[in-house]
């Protein structure tokens, strides 16, 4: 307005313009006071999102205050969930929905979270961007709304913030204005907020990880140590016992026992017990079923009860006969490859048995299990290897029979022919020193079949000794296309038990003829070597092939005889052994083998 207007309105009606413009006054009086009060609201909402801890108080007290600024009927936030790729709820106000999720790109919120520009709609139902379904689930009907992104300072966009009104106009540029500046500081806060409770639950995961750590190390301990006694014991007796006080002694029972079930016996027997009266449980049976660790051992389920009352298979007739109060049970199942060897029962826990304890006992009793599963195989294995060679021996007894066998019938010939006493009485001893080698042979069986080592060292003269083995090889040499040679460069004196000595001689020779079954030459050399006896066999044969070369003394190992045992050489082997002496050979292919036997003379140094 103009100077000269204004002097003209004033000489025309000068009440009237001061009237207006004391209105006009009170006017931007009140907005002024109204952006002042708005402007003191979103400092005191900046404070308050500054000094939150928790996030959803922080957005629900935001939520609130930023409702009442605005007379606003219904708010909601939208935050993104990116491994769904949707907008969720995480604050409602003014609907009855419980949650409300949408695709990142669909309706208002969509629009504005993937734009990242603030919308004011007059009336929400004139855009097409607005999806009514919503409304149509909470009974709200939208209107005037304002929709802003969560942008932070990086720029990256962490959800929606809506103000919704039921009346069409109800919010105006100021009202937008307001919501992004408080958007504005709750996306500058949200990221450190957020970022607190990512690693307050990632603590939580470490600390949870921690724990489960610490056990796992301590159940790595326990099945060490029992490993270890495992390893150390040789009879299953000290092993389920073992095992046993290991048990009760981390899980802190008062009590226990093992109970197995035995082949063709419908029954489980106590092999280890401890505890009270626990030496009374080893004279006990418990039918296939009963009791806790009966239908433990029967269905493989796990009973862990704070009463033994409380278990409906509880058979009170045990503790009674024993007069021992049973509380806590821990029964788990023993079972090893697919079958069920009994059962691990701890009792007498004063606090109770624990998840923990539970899973202790179940590792403790797998590899009880296993240990007892790897005895019982080893001891069958045991037991046939030991029957496989007796029965190999035995083959080879026979065989070593036919050439004292026929000693004797040639003599026992002449025995009956000859009239001269001194050729009868010759004859006589000759029949007798092969029934007693027949009769060492026989103990040697024996011995063998029992375990038993027994060697009868005593003082061998070399010249006699080699004068009867030769007789006996030339028999067996005899029907053979294989010349014998027999060097006996040592004549003296030396201990060792002949008869084992001549079978170790026999073992080679038979060797070498089965080798050269076309014809060849086997040599026996007998000679000293310092305190040392050394017996050297050799033939000229196609050599021993280098597949077997490596584990030659080992059982039933044969070069590809026909009717090999291979029990021959690891029986020189463990004669030679038994003298304190030792074996080795050379060998080349189509050239023959060379045995070489060394022991001490076993004879005092003069």
């Amino acid at each position: 307005m103009s100077s000269e207007r204004f002097r003209a309105e004033m000489r025309e009606s000068p009440s009237g313009l001061v009237s207006g413009l004391a209105t006009k006054l009170t006017e931007i009086e009140g907005a002024v006071r109204r952006q002042a009060d708005r402007f003191s609201a979103v400092l005191d909402i900046g404070a308050q999102i500054s000094q939150a801890r928790d996030v959803d108080h922080l957005l629900g007290v935001v939520m609130d205050r930023l409702s009442a600024l605005l007379g606003a009927e219904a708010a909601t936030l939208f935050m993104y969930d990116e491994a769904q790729d949707e907008l969720w709820s995480r604050v409602l106000r003014g609907s009855t929905l419980k949650e409300i999720r949408l695709p990142s790109n669909k309706g208002i919120a969509g629009h504005v979270f993937t734009s990242g520009k603030s919308l004011l709609l007059e009336d929400a139902y004139a855009d097409i961007r607005f999806n009514p379904e919503i409304d149509k689930q909470s009974g709200f009907r939208t209107r005037s709304m304002i929709a802003v992104p969560l942008k932070h300072v990086s720029g990256r966009t962490r959800g929606v913030l809506e103000v919704l009104h039921r009346r069409i106009n109800a919010f105006n540029p100021e009202d937008r204005a307001l919501v992004e500046g408080v958007a504005t500081q709750i996306a500058a806060v949200l990221d450190n907020v957020l970022l607190l409770e990512q690693l307050r639950k990632q603590n939580e995961k470490l600390e949870a990880a921690g724990a489960a750590l610490t056990q796992a190390v301590r159940d790595l301990e326990v099945l060490y140590e029992v490993e270890k006694v495992v390893s150390s014991v040789e009879e299953q007796a000290d092993l389920v016992d073992k095992v046993l006080a290991k048990a009760i002694s981390v899980v802190g029972a008062r009590a226990g026992s093992v109970l197995l079930a035995e082949e063709d016996q419908d029954a489980l027997f106590f092999r280890s017990a401890r505890g009270e009266k626990s030496e009374g449980l080893v004279q006990l049976r418990l039918p296939a079923g009963k009791g806790i660790a009966g239908h433990v051992a029967s269905t493989r389920e796990v009973v862990r009860v704070k009463k033994a009352e409380e278990s409906e298979h509880y058979e009170k007739g045990v503790a009674k006969k024993l007069g021992v109060p049973v509380n806590a049970v821990l029964a788990v199942p023993i079972v090893s490859e697919g079958r069920t060897l009994g059962a691990l029962e701890l009792l007498n826990k004063p606090s109770g048995f624990t998840e923990t304890d539970e899973r202790l006992a179940v590792l403790l009793a797998g590899q009880a299990g296993r240990a007892i599963t790897l005895q019982r195989s080893r001891e069958v294995g045991e037991r046939r290897n030991r029957l496989e060679a007796i029965g190999q021996m035995l083959a080879g007894v026979m065989h070593d029979l036919r050439t004292p066998m026929t000693v004797i019938a040639g003599y026992a010939e002449m025995l009956a022919e000859e009239e001269d006493p001194k050729v009868r009485k010759e004859s006589s001893e000759v029949i007798l020193a092969q029934l007693e080698h027949l009769n060492a042979m026989t103990r040697e069986t024996l011995a063998f079949a029992r375990g038993e080592v027994t060697v009868l060292m005593r003082k061998v003269y070399l010249h006699a000794w080699v004068k009867e083995l030769t007789a006996l090889l030339e028999q067996e040499f005899q029907n053979s296309k294989c010349e014998l040679v027999i060097d006996l460069q040592y004549k003296g004196a030396a201990r060792f038990d002949e008869t084992k000595l001549r079978r170790l001689v026999f073992n080679l020779a038979r060797n070498a003829l089965e080798a050269m079954p076309k014809g060849g030459k086997f040599t026996l050399a007998v000679e000293k070597d310092g305190d040392q006896l050394v017996l050297r066999a050799s033939d000229n044969g196609p050599g021993i092939p280098p597949e077997i070369a490596d584990k030659l003394f080992q059982h039933f190992v044969t070069a590809r005889k026909k009717n090999g045992t291979g029990l021959g050489l690891a029986l020189v082997k463990t004669i030679a052994e038994e003298h304190g002496g030792t074996v080795t050979f050379e060998s080349r292919p189509g050239k023959g083998t060379m045995f070489e036997v060394r022991f001490p003379l076993g004879l005092p140094r003069d």
